[in-house]
């Protein structure tokens, strides 16, 4: 090396990879056209707001003044065919859900007066107006479909009317046998004579959500959320004091912060292994029926997860996987306690250059903001587009009695129609409808949704390189500044201003990123297409496929991270920074490979010790272990639901922190190899590393050169044994 006084940062900088800004810019442009062309063809409300029989939009439009949808039978859900051609009744748009249980048609046949039925019944009738309702009898808008022969109390949910539950508690629902089910529609009542009970109509209430207690689950988890939101914030904010005041701590005493994050790990997960031995001592004991049932012999109900802790099976598991992780984090510190020690020695270096520029914290908000706004724009192109179809109407046949109509001979069950063409047919046969099923995509606009998928790919991946490469350029000059005071306090803002010049190799490595990832994107979709064939080899292809392109992804992501670094450090384009990051790894790859790996793993176990404390705070919280502050906690459905959202929200922002450590380490490690090779520690040629990190070294080749030297004293005695 020809300027190993300098150091091997280059301070006069140019733009690199020109071709590949140009080719950014122009993807750009045509991105921004995508979304020209789904707002001028689409319309979002489609997506947003629900649609009618006749496909209007509810809540836009004509329909502005109607924001809800009601079903008027929702028992025909149940068939299966609703999966298929959409549920087989009447939609119509309402300005607000049923606040009453009626039957129009059970009215009329007790002779009610029409006028008053016609009052009643007016807000949930497919009318224009008033008018339109007087001139035609109750029973000719009920058979016609224009009105519904019954409803029931209902509440909104996403924009739909959903009935209310008429079954408080889930003992309630066991408990109670066919014959208690309370009527709300006697047969009477309904044009088919068809008894509508609580059962009936849970039971298309719950076919219709797809899941059998959503619902009551939904209710409880918002209601639980809604109670402790505070509490919720509360823990978060705990676990950014946390985060902050770890890596402040490490900045100081970085050794006894690894070792203590070590401890942690190591006690917390013998102490859970212990806590999951005694429950499961204590169930197998006791040894109850439902203890000793199969898991899947529970229930699916909103108290699955209690019924789920009774069981002995559930315990055995937990008990034996924390055993093999037990183990596997014992035998991991005893065979890695000597590269503990240098990747100790890196944190050290990182924390230092942490603590310097402390701004470099806050960084990773940049490119977060940046990333969601491309995911904003994503979003919003993709409903355009998907509302740019046109609208599709289906034939429902509800009795199969339109057979021996002439005007419905030429129309099948679940055919693509025409309002218009249908209108005959329908006047004819009253169980006949045109039903509005989807808006169909537009053929043109479908390959356009690629466009957009893979621009979010690349927009993602572009922006997490941007702020990589602007933390690499932060540390690097900080490890080849040999007086660490004379590193400028507004380095982070010059980092950024230098990455600049360095878009295109941004653009380069985010755009092979986006490729892989976009490839695996289309291998999923086939394979979910291959799930409905027979095909064995098929999926067992795709599968390999699947695999082998996961596993270039990390690869890729892993030399694009210390490309970037090489870029920040030297100012070189792609193919340049990609040659010598690896030739530099090839060189050293065991060290890399290593302490590399034993440097994210105590990164890793920083993050789960902030995760565990916050975890297990708010589980003494919320289980009301804490005396003085019990009558504080309110009562909850679920106790785990605000723990869950903390564990949850506290590795997010533990990872947010640790994630600019992580880089920092990185960076110092790739110069640390850079500084080994371009110096010797002799006059003129000294190292910028460290004092710990040149003892360390020091160690290790003395360790090295002694284990060299007995190596060859073996082979020479052998040899002298073997002569004559």
């Amino acid at each position: 090396y020809s300027f190993a006084q300098s150091g091997p940062l280059q301070k006069k900088r140019s733009c690199t990879d020109i071709l590949c800004v140009l080719l950014l810019l122009g993807f750009v442009g045509a991105w921004i056209f995508v979304g020209y062309l789904g707002y001028s063809e689409g319309n979002i409300n489609r997506v947003i707001y629900p649609t009618d029989t006749q496909g209007h939009v509810c809540g836009y439009g004509k329909m502005a003044d109607r924001p809800y949808i009601l079903l008027f039978d929702l028992t025909e859900c149940l068939n299966p065919a609703a999966l298929i051609s959409g549920c087989p009744t009447p939609h119509v748009c309402v300005h607000h859900c049923p606040t009453e249980t009626y039957s129009p048609w059970g009215a009329l046949q007790t002779n009610q007066n029409e006028n008053d039925i016609k009052d009643r019944m007016y807000e949930y009738c497919n009318v224009k107006s008033r008018s339109d309702l007087d001139k035609k009898s109750v029973k000719a808008l009920i058979e016609e479909k224009l009105c519904p022969p019954w409803y029931i109390e209902s509440s909104s949910l996403f924009g739909r009317c959903f009935p209310m539950s008429h079954n408080s508690t889930t003992d309630q629902k066991r408990s109670k046998s066919s014959a208690d089910k309370k009527v709300l529609i006697r047969a009477t009542e309904d044009p088919n004579s068809k008894t509508i009970n609580t059962t009936v109509l849970d039971q298309a209430l719950y076919g219709l959500t797809a899941y059998l207690n959503i619902r009551e689950v939904g209710e409880r988890v918002f209601s639980d959320l809604a109670e402790t939101w505070w509490m919720i914030g509360l823990g978060l904010i705990g676990a950014c004091i946390l985060s902050f005041v770890w890596i402040v701590l490490m900045r100081f005493l970085a050794g006894l912060m690894v070792w203590l994050s070590i401890s942690v790990i190591f006690f917390g997960t013998g102490g859970l292994l212990g806590y999951c031995g005694y429950r499961l001592y204590d169930v197998w004991t006791k040894e109850t029926k439902e203890s000793m049932k199969n898991i899947l012999e529970v229930n699916w109900t909103p108290e699955y997860l209690n019924d789920l802790l009774k069981l002995r099976d559930t315990w055995l598991a937990f008990t034996i996987i924390l055993a093999i992780i037990f183990f596997v984090i014992f035998c991991l510190f005893i065979y890695l306690r000597q590269r503990i020690l240098i990747a100790i020695a890196l944190i050290e270096q990182g924390s230092k250059a942490v603590g310097h520029m402390f701004s470099t914290l806050f960084f990773p908000i940049i490119p977060f903001i940046f990333q969601l706004l491309v995911v904003g724009w994503f979003l919003i192109v993709a409903m355009y587009l998907a509302s740019s179809g046109e609208s599709e109407h289906r034939v429902i046949f509800q009795n199969n009695g339109c057979s021996n109509v002439p005007e419905c001979q030429n129309f099948k069950s679940n055919q693509t129609c025409l309002v218009e063409d249908f209108k005959d047919c329908a006047e004819r046969c009253p169980d006949a409808t045109c039903q509005f099923f989807r808006y169909k995509n537009n053929k043109d606009f479908s390959w356009l949704q690629l466009v957009n998928l893979f621009g979010l790919y690349w927009g993602i991946f572009f922006f997490s390189a941007y702020g990589e490469l602007v933390l690499a350029g932060v540390f690097s000059k900080w490890y080849w500044t040999r007086k660490k005071d004379d590193v400028p306090t507004c380095q982070l803002l010059r980092s950024m201003g230098i990455a600049i010049y360095h878009v295109g190799t941004l653009a380069f490595g985010s755009l092979v990123l986006a490729i892989i990832r976009f490839i695996r994107t289309m291998v999923e979709y086939v394979e979910k297409k291959f799930k409905r064939m027979d095909n064995d080899l098929a999926r067992c292809v795709l599968c390999m496929c699947k695999c082998c392109l996961w596993c270039l992804e990390k690869i890729m992501r892993f030399f694009n991270r210390n490309i970037y670094i090489m870029c920040a450090m030297k100012g070189t384009n792609f193919w340049k920074s990609g040659k010598d990051a690896f030739n530099l790894i090839m060189r050293n790859l065991v060290r890399v490979i290593v302490l590399d790996g034993v440097c994210d793993f105590l990164l890793f176990l920083g993050k789960l010790v902030i995760v565990l404390i916050s975890g297990t705070l708010s589980y003494f919280i919320f289980g009301r272990y804490i005396p003085d502050i019990q009558e504080h906690i309110p009562n909850l459905y679920y106790m785990f639901t605000p723990i869950v959202f903390i564990v949850i929200g506290s590795y997010l922002i533990a990872s947010a922190f640790f994630g600019v450590y992580s880089m920092a380490v990185d960076t110092l490690f790739l110069c640390f190899l850079e500084d080994l090779e371009r110096n010797d520690g002799s006059e003129g040629r000294e190292y910028y590393m460290s004092k710990s990190l040149k003892k360390i070294l020091g160690k290790m080749e003395r360790t090295a050169a002694a284990r060299n030297t007995e190596q060859y004293r073996m082979i020479e005695s052998k040899g002298g044994n073997k002569r004559p």
